[in-house]
């Protein structure tokens, strides 16, 4: 038996004997490679943040729009449009004579409601001085 990492042995051909060097040199190169990438997955990276990042992302968002100074108070104008609705049914529904049981179960409904917005609207009023 021979030994292939035997220079001396010259049972083998030159060219063979640079092939089993080059595949040695191959191995090493990808141990150390493997090493290298090993501990570059093990190293904790270290943040770096430039001095001027923060200003520069400032500088590239738009340019803000001045908030409306006029306030429009939808929902207060909705709510005060339900109260009429609501009033307006309640009276549509006191006028009729006395009958269906279900008129006087929407009738109380109603005046719940009615009672619930007009306790909503005063608290939300108050809520904004």
């Amino acid at each position: 038996m021979h030994n292939p990492l035997n220079p001396d042995n010259l049972s083998q051909s030159p060219s063979a004997h640079q092939d089993q060097l080059d595949h040695l040199l191959e191995m090493q190169q990808l141990e150390v490679l493997d090493q290298r990438i090993t501990r570059a997955l093990e190293t904790i990276p270290e943040p770096r943040i430039p001095a001027d990042f923060a200003s520069r992302v400032a500088s590239q968002l738009p340019a803000r729009r001045p908030d409306s100074l006029t306030p429009t108070h939808y929902g207060q104008k909705a709510v005060l449009l339900s109260m009429l609705v609501t009033l307006a049914a309640l009276i549509a529904l006191a006028v009729r004579t006395p009958g269906h049981a279900s008129f006087g179960l929407l009738e109380s409904l109603l005046f719940v409601q009615f009672i619930g917005l007009t306790i909503w609207l005063s608290i939300w009023r108050h809520s904004l001085r």
